[in-house]
């Protein structure tokens, strides 16, 4: 299946063309995906339930690479997402309507790599930063 590298970088170009297939084929099959928010998803139906909803929500988003950490069975790779906001974002709060604003945000994935396929993925991005590119945060709250 390949390198740590080859594993995180097919994931990437499998988000940025929207590919669901190829997203999950990348995966084992007992994935655990752990995101802000207390989100936690396993196995790879879960995963290609979530990356739907968040194209949904941003389906010109794309995440541009700045930076990758290579390991033996680990990727650390930072990078920024970029889309905008014209659909409905589910979230566990309740659903977000198209607010219709760009976002740009910073995150970084660290990807747990067995067998060629990426085995667990936590990804960190702060989430108050993008409900302030949304417009969404309470009055008096900043980013």
């Amino acid at each position: 299946m390949g390198t740590v590298k080859e594993a995180a970088d097919r994931h990437l170009a499998a988000f940025n063309a929207k590919d669901a297939d190829a997203f999950v084929a990348n995966e084992s099959p007992d994935m655990e995906f752990v995101l802000p928010g207390a989100i936690t998803l396993r196995g790879r139906a879960q995963v290609r339930d979530y990356i739907r909803i968040f194209w949904r929500a941003f389906p010109d988003g794309t995440v541009n690479q700045e930076g990758q950490i290579l390991a033996p069975d680990v990727a650390v790779t930072e990078s920024v997402f970029s889309g905008t906001h014209t659909g409905p974002l589910s979230t566990p709060s309740g659903e977000i309507p198209a607010t219709g604003k760009q976002v740009r945000l910073r995150q970084v994935a660290v990807q747990r790599v067995t067998d060629g396929l990426i085995s667990s993925e936590h990804l960190y991005f702060d989430q108050l930063e993008l409900l302030g590119q949304l417009g969404i945060l309470p009055t008096g709250a900043k980013a």
